[in-house]
């Protein structure tokens, strides 16, 4: 199935620019940042070198959330450490990846003026939200098993 452009669909504004630049400027941030941490050797807690607080739904359930290991994640796959990466959360190397390629997609949005309307309104976008939120869910389940496995 090929994808057709009709510009006359979704005209390009400032918004369209704006949010081009914001995820640009976002996605270099987080990769900044997550080049400046130190990957927690325990495979989650890096970001509390940002001065955030340890997990609260670690610390009441003493098990990990969703997104436990996620900045250690990001920590390790910076440094093209991706087996580590994915111990401290396989969700994250899928989340890692799309940080990246929002580089090159928000350069042709700025570039071809694209809207993201026109993005966010293709089925396929919200097919790619779906495979996202399982994936996620997978992810939690594995590192719910890794915990019991690890005996915390």
């Amino acid at each position: 199935m090929a994808f057709e452009f009709n510009r006359s669909a979704c005209i390009y504004g400032r918004t369209d620019k704006s949010v081009a630049l914001g995820m640009l400027a976002l996605a270099c941030a987080v990769l900044a940042v997550a080049g400046w941490l130190k990957p927690a050797a325990i495979g989650y807690g890096t970001h509390m070198q940002l001065g955030l607080p340890p997990c609260n739904f670690l610390r009441l359930t003493h098990l990990p959330c969703p997104t436990c290991g996620m900045t250690t994640c990001f920590a390790w796959a910076i440094r093209l450490q991706f087996r580590k990466a994915f111990f401290a959360n396989p969700f994250g190397i899928v989340a890692f990846f799309g940080t990246v390629s929002l580089i090159p997609a928000a350069m042709v949005m700025l570039w071809h003026r694209i809207s993201f309307r026109w993005i966010t309104n293709h089925a396929w976008f919200n097919k790619a939200i779906y495979a996202s939120t399982v994936l996620l869910f997978l992810s939690w389940i594995f590192k719910l098993a890794e915990f019991q496995f690890a005996g915390f």
